[in-house]
């Protein structure tokens, strides 16, 4: 039974289960599943709102699913309980794959069969993202402006494209600005990595200090990867520097990253600056 049917007939309303391949395709030239099956289930309510069985109809003209993997395609099969599409959303939280979360589904209760469609975990995790994205913008601002209060070295940059939303976002903290005083005469700047849900990049801006170890100094997320967007990021990043310009700038590894040097600073160290590429 795949079909549900609410009616109303004097004020009592009805509820019919028919089957998947009830009617015919109105489109003689397309494929179709139906063949006219005339099984079905229909209840009526009663005076006391219960629920009486009216007509049963068993005969199927059509072959029935034999296995659990096609039974599992039927419609009836997507319902997803409460506490599952909880324990769904705390995988995701915990940003456990989609495959890992259908495996994990697959053996909680004793087998290694998943007890619905791939797809329709699929769906109700795109669901989730998108209830997440839901002023995504705010959160970011709270956030940093927590930040700001637990670490007053925090400083943020945005810009801004011509409908006033956000455009580009850099950010440093405390520490990365006091290990940019002490390291930050080589810098790195690299692009290699982009969020999943805006598709925006992620540049990050790395030092190595006296124990060869990385360290941090402060990211930026672009929407674009044009000339004029990594001259904002470099510019801003010098300027939350106190315009202390780095000696070498080594850039990310992908081919058609622009060399984009300091230009639009004059001072002797800006013009002192090597832009070099590194290969991986």
């Amino acid at each position: 039974m795949a079909a549900v049917e609410e009616t109303t007939r004097d004020t009592v309303p009805s509820r019919t289960w028919s089957a998947h391949a009830r009617g015919r395709n109105p489109n003689p030239n397309t494929q179709s599943c139906r063949t006219g099956c005339k099984a079905m289930v229909r209840l009526l309510r009663t005076a006391d709102h219960g629920w009486y069985i009216s007509m049963v109809r068993d005969t199927h003209n059509h072959r029935l699913s034999q296995s659990y993997e096609e039974s599992k395609q039927w419609n009836s099969h997507s319902e997803i309980d409460g506490m599952t599409k909880e324990f769904i959303r705390r995988l995701r939280e915990n940003n456990v794959t989609i495959g890992k979360v259908c495996s994990i589904l697959g053996v909680t209760d004793g087998s290694s069969r998943l007890p619905m469609r791939k797809e329709t975990i699929c769906s109700l995790c795109a669901k989730f993202s998108q209830e997440s994205m839901k002023d995504d913008i705010g959160k970011t601002l709270h956030l940093l402006d927590k930040m700001k209060g637990e670490d007053p070295g925090v400083c943020t940059h945005f810009q801004l494209d011509q409908d006033g939303r956000i455009r580009s976002m850099l950010w440093c903290t405390g520490k990365n600005r006091a290990d940019y005083n002490f390291f930050g005469d080589v810098v790195t700047f690299d692009t290699t990595y982009r969020t999943n849900l805006y598709n925006l990049q992620f540049g990050i801006f790395v030092g190595v200090n006296n124990h060869f170890q990385s360290v941090i100094f402060g990211g930026v997320l672009l929407t674009s990867e044009k000339t004029e967007d990594f001259e904002w990021a470099f510019s801003n990043f010098v300027s939350i520097m106190s315009d202390r310009q780095p000696a070498t700038i080594l850039t990310g590894d992908k081919v058609n990253l622009p060399c984009v040097p300091l230009s639009h600073h004059q001072t002797a160290s800006a013009r002192k600056c090597c832009l070099r590429r590194y290969w991986r």
